[in-house]
């Protein structure tokens, strides 16, 4: 199978040069910006295209590599093109679903295909990808065709049901972004206790890390520590206490979801009164 990229930023350029690395067919890159295309044919030693019809034609499968609100605009483009026909179309974003390419003049088959992934930089992230972990949704016709050639390439994948789509990108929101904005509340509650911003983020640097590394090395259940898993109801009342506003209700909804964690870790403990603490409409 043939494979073309329409798109030639992070995403184009890491995944370009990792299957073409793992033996996948590449035939090359279009973009609006032809210097980003011929960048990007260098990088993975195969062909840019002026022309997105010409790319086309050269391939099996076209996967668009740009962003998630461009995505409908860049297919409206090319839908019409009668060389699209009974070709695959995919693209890579997490939240939107292959839904985006059911609206077309000619027979595609359109799939989207999501690295679980931060890829930070074009032309080195390709080193780690086979860390990432994908999803796959689409057309049945070529689904397993498709999951074969990314797992023949080392790389994990599942397919998934598209009705899920947006759900599965929250858990990766919640997994990735939303930590920043429990890591910057984290800051500034430091800030409030008299420290300035640099200290603050000193402070907690290596905190973080060991936790993030503990759970990926060990596992929720075994890194987990801290007054939820000891059941220090004084400490977290006293928490509460000096928390307010989003801060406060953060802390309450996080700690509920390590509650349950620890009572898998510690299935003797009676953490009812716990509970009742971190539910804020009843009192202990």
């Amino acid at each position: 199978m043939r494979i073309g990229f329409i798109g030639a930023g992070r995403v184009g350029f890491t995944m370009g040069k990792y299957l073409k690395e793992h033996g996948v067919s590449i035939s090359g890159y279009y973009s609006r910006n032809a210097e980003h295309a011929k960048e990007a044919a260098t990088f993975t030693d195969t062909s840019y295209y002026l022309d997105a019809f010409r790319l086309i034609d050269s391939c099996d499968a076209i996967i668009l590599t740009v962003s998630d609100g461009a995505i409908s605009e860049v297919f409206s483009e090319i839908k019409s093109y009668a060389g699209l026909a009974g070709k695959i179309v995919c693209h890579t974003s997490g939240s939107l679903s292959s839904s985006v390419f059911a609206d077309t003049e000619c027979q595609v088959y359109g799939y989207s295909i999501h690295p679980i992934y931060a890829i930070s930089d074009r032309y080195t992230s390709y080193k780690e990808f086979s860390n990432a972990y994908f999803t796959i949704e689409g057309d049945e016709k070529y689904l397993d065709e498709l999951t074969s050639i990314f797992s023949d390439a080392g790389l994990r994948i599942s397919q998934m049901d598209s009705a899920e789509k947006s759900k599965y990108h929250a858990s990766c929101v919640m997994a990735s972004n939303l930590v920043c904005g429990m890591y910057a509340a984290a800051i500034e509650t430091l800030m409030e206790c008299g420290f300035d911003k640099r200290v603050s983020e000193t402070m907690l640097k290596e905190l973080f890390k060991a936790n993030a590394l503990g759970i990926v090395d060990k596992g929720l259940v075994n890194q987990l520590t801290g007054p939820i898993d000891r059941n220090d109801i004084s400490t977290v009342k006293t928490h509460l206490s000096k928390l307010e506003g989003d801060k406060k209700s953060l802390y309450i909804e996080a700690s509920k979801q390590v509650l349950e964690i620890a009572r898998v870790k510690n299935p003797d403990k009676d953490y009812t009164d716990m509970e009742i603490v971190l539910n804020t409409d009843k009192k202990l």
